[in-house]
């Protein structure tokens, strides 16, 4: 009998932008870890403050006055409540000292650190998906096409195979 030999597999060589569309995502998700229960505990502690009547109009059954009980809901209230819940949010935000804001182009008092949180999450999934289009075959607009879960697949698959090619940020603690 004869063996033959099977070719080795091509090493895996990411290129820069793979390497660090990985750590942008990496540094994204780092980042909303921290602020989310950071936010949802100060949301928290608004939506207890008092009782948030839903908007009439989002009421289920007319005539029954319902109130918001979760922070998910907030959505449902009245504009004018909603422009209070978010005022003292904001109050709230800025005690715990987090910054909201991308860049200068916004006021802080715009923006909700989590969602910008997750904004950064959602972008650098896309750029991570773009990044390694050249592997995967699906970029960042394909990407979207696809149910969450087949993009969640991508994503982890892609980090996998990037992370032992990304700096290690604590190791720049250690040379202090």
């Amino acid at each position: 009998m004869t063996q033959t030999a099977t070719p080795a597999k091509p090493k895996f060589h990411p290129t820069p932008a793979m390497i660090a569309a990985a750590e942008a995502l990496f540094i994204a998700i780092a980042y909303e870890q921290t602020v989310r229960p950071i936010v949802e505990g100060y949301q928290r502690k608004v939506l207890a403050e008092r009782r948030w009547e839903v908007d009439p109009v989002m009421q289920v059954t007319d005539g029954v006055v319902e109130y918001v009980t979760d922070i998910k809901s907030a959505w449902l209230m009245s504009n004018s409540d909603h422009a209070l819940y978010h005022q003292r949010c904001n109050e709230e935000r800025i005690a715990a000292q987090i910054s909201s804001a991308i860049d200068d182009s916004r006021s802080q008092d715009d923006c909700c650190p989590l969602l910008v949180a997750e904004e950064a999450v959602r972008q650098a999934r896309f750029c991570l998906c773009d990044a390694m289009a050249d592997i995967t075959k699906i970029d960042g607009a394909r990407a979207v096409t696809l149910a969450a879960a087949h993009q969640d697949r991508i994503v982890d698959l892609s980090l996998r195979l990037l992370a032992p090619f990304v700096k290690n940020p604590l190791a720049l603690l250690k040379a202090s």
